[in-house]
Order: structure tokens, then sequence, then C-alpha cells
């Protein structure tokens, strides 16, 4: 899981962010939108990638809804081959169908 973040002003909010959550995945600080747009199809904040081990993205999330770390757990339960949780399904994007 990657997080992108193309809003330099925040940069300095992100460790007290990332301690607060306890959060280990790569946050990707990305200057440049145009750039973020094109390589990595951010357009919305926040945007949540999950990658495969090859480094490949498979999951996209654009914005935020409440409940949404459900699925994401589920997305890489998935890609861990584990069971997924009972009556979630992964949110299905573009990036997913493209697996």
């Amino acid at each position: 899981m990657v997080a992108p973040n193309t809003i330099p002003d925040q940069s300095q909010q992100l460790p007290g962010w990332r301690a607060k959550g306890r959060y280990t995945f790569p946050i990707v600080l990305a200057s440049d939108e145009e750039y973020a747009r094109t390589a990595y199809g951010v357009h919305a904040e926040p945007t949540t990638l999950i990658l495969d081990a090859d480094g490949r993205m498979v999951f996209r999330h654009l914005g935020y809804a409440t409940g949404e770390e459900m699925t994401l757990e589920t997305e890489i339960r998935e890609l861990l081959g584990l069971d997924p949780f009972a009556g979630i399904e992964p949110e299905k994007s573009p990036a997913a169908e493209k697996k």
C-alpha cells in the first residue's frame, strides 16, 4: 500500500498522522500534481493505492468513505492469499479489473 500526497502544505502534518494511526506503509510526496495524476491516477485526496509484490497497482481508492478500511483490509488479504472477511467483497476498481 502506498499513500501519495500532492499537497506540500501537509508534509509537516504527516509524521503526526502516521504515528497516530500507527501506519507503516510508505507515503509518497509528489510536489507535482500533474505527475501524480499521470503516474498514479491521483484525482482526489486522499488516494490510496495498493500494489502487488511486483509493484503493480492492483487497487486504487479515490477519496474516503466511512468503513472503507474494511474494503482495504479485504483487498490486502486477497493479495496475501488469505480468506476475505465473510460478506465483504473487495471494491472493483479499474485497476482491480486489470488483474
